[in-house]
């Protein structure tokens, strides 16, 4: 592309006229269908106007377009930025991570594949909606009726053991006590992960 058809199809991309620039960009593609920066170009307005106009097959032309692009040159970033770009928003994100995986087995010693793998990650970590953890505690009420109990029952066998008077208050309260740590122990077993320490 010469200096002027650059001039002339960013002021057409800079006026929102995307189809008009995809237009010029085919006019230069069939003079010169090697031309790494209209094939870009024209990826790029057909990407600009399937969104705008939620034209799914605009889209997966400019995926195709922009595939053959890093296979005829895979050292070409603007071209795998914006595949992962359109990647996103086709929500296609996952096959695009098999496909630089794929390929980063392949050539390992390529860093491309491994920066847009981060590229990759790095969006899905920032478009995945976070899980909240929903914790369902007792109410409060019953939370303190425990530990008064559990503090009654303590109290009552401190007495039994002190006391002959309250001798028989020994094997009910012990099992009570007992039966508190159990069900504490069995509840934190038995809780999600993400209600541990």
């Amino acid at each position: 592309m010469t200096a002027e058809e650059i001039a002339h199809v960013k002021a057409l991309k800079q006026s929102g006229l995307w189809r008009e620039a995809a237009q010029f960009y085919q006019k230069i593609l069939k003079t010169d269908p090697d031309d790494k920066l209209a094939k870009l170009g024209y990826a790029q307005c057909l990407t600009k106007e399937g969104l705008k106009e939620n034209l799914k097959p605009l889209l997966l032309k400019a995926e195709r377009l922009l595939f053959e692009l890093i296979e005829t040159d895979p050292f070409f970033t603007q071209a795998h930025d914006e595949l992962i770009f359109l990647s996103h928003k086709l929500d296609k994100l996952g096959e695009l991570s098999d496909y630089y995986n794929d390929k980063l087995k392949k050539y390992p010693s390529r860093k491309i594949y491994t920066d847009c793998l981060k590229k990759i990650s790095g969006i899905a970590y920032l478009v995945i909606p976070k899980r909240e953890i929903s914790s369902k505690k007792m109410p409060l009420f019953v939370r303190l009726l425990l530990y008064f109990l559990g503090i009654f029952f303590c109290t009552l066998f401190i007495l039994s053991l002190s006391s002959p008077k309250f001798k028989f208050l020994f094997f009910p309260t012990l099992f009570v006590i007992v039966g508190f740590i159990a069900f504490g122990i069995l509840r934190y077993i038995f809780s999600p992960k993400e209600k541990k320490w």
